[in-house]
């Protein structure tokens, strides 16, 4: 049985762009985006009646939007994380303390302490294809969804995990403290809306370096200047070995907790 045909990203840029209608260009995207509404998120939806949801967003490659996720579920308790990408590019294969199985079409679940994940045992090549988890347990109070998928495709993709990208009120979009990253947060930051966006941004030292914060955009020094901008520490056990069973250090942690109470005040 053949799967479905693979299109580009550039394709379905292209495809958005050409239907919608004229005015000025980040404006464009952005209304599109938030007019394309769910016909149901809740019950029939992946998250469950019960659980609050946060859309967590890599603005480049490695930016740590799987550590980001894990580490709000594990300071939140109750939680789970459903990463959305391919089984090759999964970053938490190695985090789960106990493997319980598969769940829904395809899931793999797993379990460390209060914290359930679930991720994917196969190829994906389009959110819109990617099928949809399964309910949340009862005692499942927040559900963090680790998304893989570039931005700008996402928000134009049809699906449940495009319809949470346009519709969920907090999304979490995470970079590093570069110049190229503070430019793609910027972008992630007009596409998500600023009154939905929240910024975080991983490996700060003691002082955040100064070619990053020259780097800053408006819409990033607005998410600043209202709190919303996270800083969590560079791990170096992180970043050499990525996430294993092992406890998250007690340094992201303690970052993370600002995290969840900018979320907590946007839910």
């Amino acid at each position: 049985m053949s799967g479905p045909a693979v299109v580009s990203v550039e394709d379905l840029r292209r495809a958005y762009r050409a239907s919608s209608g004229p005015s000025e260009p980040s404006q464009r995207r952005v209304s599109g985006y938030r007019d394309r509404q769910p016909t149901d998120i809740g019950q029939a939806g992946p998250t469950g009646p019960s659980s609050s949801t946060v859309l967590v967003v890599g603005c480049l490659g490695s930016a740590g939007a799987s550590t980001t996720a894990l580490a709000l579920a594990t300071v939140l308790g109750s939680a789970r994380v459903v990463e959305c990408c391919s089984v090759a590019e999964s970053g938490l294969c190695g985090a789960s303390k106990a493997e319980l199985g598969v769940v829904g079409e395809g899931w793999l679940r797993g379990s460390r302490d209060d914290v359930l994940i679930e991720r994917r045992r196969d190829r994906f090549d389009l959110p819109a294809t990617l099928p949809q988890p399964a309910p949340a347990p009862e005692s499942t109070t927040w559900t963090l969804v680790d998304s893989a998928w570039d931005l700008d495709a996402l928000l134009a993709a049809d699906g449940w995990l495009g319809d949470l990208a346009r519709t969920l009120p907090a999304v979490v979009a995470v970079t590093r403290p570069t110049v190229p990253g503070m430019r793609r947060l910027e972008t992630a930051i007009d596409l998500i809306g600023d009154t939905r966006a929240v910024g975080v941004v991983v490996g700060i030292g003691k002082r955040w370096p100064k070619p990053a914060v020259q780097a800053m955009g408006p819409a990033t020094r607005t998410l600043q200047a209202a709190g919303r901008l996270v800083a969590l520490p560079h791990i170096p056990v992180l970043a050499v070995h990525g996430l294993t069973p092992e406890p998250l250090p007690a340094a992201l942690l303690t970052s993370t907790a600002a995290l969840v109470t900018v979320l907590k005040g946007l839910l």
